[in-house]
C-alpha cells in the first residue's frame, strides 16, 4: 500500500459522527467535513499514530464543497478515501404547506446536494482508494414510502432522506458500471435517544401517530439486547450503539446497497454476542 488510508466523516464534531471519528481514529487518519472542528477526547496525547483533521466547511454552501476538499487534498497528496460517511443532515420541522423556500432548499442542500457533491468530487478527482473503497449513507425509516411512516411535520426530513436513499441505489449501480473499486452501503442508525428526540415528541405540532408510535420505544439501557433480538425489543438506542452498528457496515467486506437495519441486523448483533460470551 503506496498511500495513506483515510476516513472521511461528515457531521463528526457531535453525536454519532464525533463517536464514529474515534472510532476510526483507532486505525485510520480521519477528516470530519463539518462547520464545527471534531475534539479527540480527554485533551491529552493519544498513543495511535494517526491524525485527526478537520475541513470547516457549511455543507448548505454546497459551490464551496468540492474547491475546500481540492485545497485540502493537495495539501495531503498520499491520502486516499477508504472510508466515507454521509452523516450529517439537519431536520426541519413543519407541516409542508407551512414551509418556506428557503427551508427546503436548505434541506436538501444539506441532506442530499452535500452528500452528491462530496462523493461526485472524490470521484472526479481520483481520490478513492483504488483497491477498494466503501461509501456510506446514513438514511432514515422517515424515508420508506409507508402510510405507517409518513409523520406531519416531518415530511422535509422524509423528503429528503427518501432522496438520499434513491441516490445511493443509483449510485451504487453507477459506481458497478464504471468503478467496481467503489461500493455503497446504507445503514438505516436506530432511533437514537437524545434530547432532539425527546424534543421531538414534546413538539406542539407534531404528528400525534408519532407520540404513539415513540411510546414503545422507551430509553436505552446499556445490556438490555445482550441476549434478544432488538427486532422483537425496540428501543431507543445510545450515539455510540449506532456509530457501532454504521462501522460494522462500513467494515463490512461483502455489504451491498441494500439497507441495513439497524433493528433487523442479527449478523451485527449476533457477533456482538460472541465477543460478550467469549
Amino acid at each position: 500500500m503506496t498511500y495513506k488510508p483515510l476516513a472521511l466523516i461528515t457531521g463528526g464534531s457531535r453525536g454519532i459522527g464525533h463517536c464514529l471519528v474515534l472510532s476510526f481514529l483507532t486505525d485510520t487518519d480521519v477528516l470530519n467535513v463539518s462547520r464545527t472542528p471534531a475534539q479527540e477526547t480527554g485533551g491529552s496525547a493519544r498513543c495511535e499514530p494517526h491524525e485527526l483533521h478537520n475541513l470547516s466547511v457549511d455543507l448548505a454552501d454546497v459551490a464551496l464543497i468540492e474547491p475546500c476538499l481540492r485545497t485540502w487534498f493537495d495539501a495531503h497528496p498520499d491520502h486516499r478515501v477508504t472510508t466515507l460517511i454521509h452523516n450529517a443532515a439537519v431536520s426541519p420541522l413543519g407541516w409542508l404547506h407551512e414551509l418556506s423556500p428557503d427551508e427546503v432548499d436548505q434541506a436538501f442542500r444539506v441532506n442530499v446536494y452535500a452528500p452528491l457533491s462530496i462523493t461526485a468530487s472524490l470521484v472526479r478527482a481520483a481520490r478513492f482508494a483504488t483497491d477498494g473503497a466503501r461509501v456510506v449513507y446514513v438514511t432514515s425509516s422517515l424515508a420508506r414510502p409507508v402510510p405507517e411512516l409518513s409523520f406531519a411535520c416531518l415530511g422535509l426530513y422524509s423528503m429528503t432522506k427518501a432522496a438520499l436513499s434513491r441516490m445511493a441505489l443509483v449510485q451504487s449501480r453507477e459506481f458497478a458500471l464504471t468503478a467496481p473499486h467503489l461500493t455503497v452501503a446504507r445503514a438505516h442508525p436506530g432511533i437514537v435517544d437524545t434530547e432532539l428526540q425527546r424534543d421531538l415528541r414534546r413538539h406542539p405540532r407534531m404528528d400525534p401517530a408519532f407520540a404513539v408510535k415513540t411510546a414503545g420505544l422507551p430509553p436505552f439501557q446499556a445490556g438490555e439486547w445482550h441476549d434478544r433480538s432488538p427486532k422483537d425489543h425496540m428501543r431507543t438506542i445510545s450515539a455510540e450503539f449506532s456509530a457501532e452498528f454504521i462501522e460494522w457496515v462500513a467494515r463490512t467486506p461483502d455489504a451491498t446497497s441494500e439497507e441495513y437495519d439497524f433493528y433487523h441486523a442479527e449478523e451485527f448483533h449476533a457477533a456482538r454476542r460472541d465477543v460478550r460470551h467469549r
